[in-house]
């Protein structure tokens, strides 16, 4: 198949003559599967029809290089799942977290595969259900904090029982303790 740029007289052969590492660069970037055609002749200074001649010429090293970077990425992946088995509880599993979804992610970009999106509904009250929350936790507290302030009948109990009454509330941290 005749690359259309050839055609009308883009071959990127003089990119390459006297600036291989643009010629390079360019390549390296047509691996990246977010990198636009115009973002990179804006990056590189060349015309969107050399980036195209050069990925139709380059498109085997290309595909071979996404190849790589896909094998790289899958190793990250999966040394940064085994991080996060090692490292469950402990600070640095956020990083180990993060950084293994980048590179799953990069994983699935470059092997042409889709990631899987979940949506979660948070269904947030009204400022009328606020309220009456707020009135039922506000009733709730009023209760508890009666259960937890002893009873004039329970004042009148000798000390041997107020003292076992106190362990037992107390303990299940319904009291503060005296």
């Amino acid at each position: 198949m005749q690359n259309p740029e050839a055609v009308q007289g883009f071959t990127a052969e003089r990119v390459l003559r006297t600036r291989p590492k643009t010629y390079r660069a360019v390549v390296q970037l047509l691996a990246d599967p977010h990198a636009s055609v115009n973002q990179i002749a804006k990056l590189h200074r060349v015309s969107t029809h050399t980036v195209r001649a050069i990925r139709h010429r380059e498109a085997r090293t290309i595909a071979e290089r996404k190849k790589s970077l896909a094998a790289m990425l899958a190793n990250v992946a999966e040394l940064g799942a085994e991080r996060m088995e090692e490292t469950i509880g402990k600070a640095s599993l956020r990083d180990a977290t993060i950084a293994t979804g980048v590179a799953t992610d990069k994983v699935l970009a470059l092997t042409s595969q889709m990631a899987a999106v979940q949506i979660a509904a948070v269904v947030l009250p009204t400022p009328e259900e606020q309220a009456e929350l707020r009135r039922q936790d506000a009733c709730l507290t009023r209760s508890l904090n009666a259960l937890r302030r002893p009873s004039a009948y329970q004042k009148q109990l000798s000390a041997r029982y107020v003292a076992r009454w106190r362990a037992v509330y107390c303990s299940s941290r319904l009291l503060p303790v005296e």
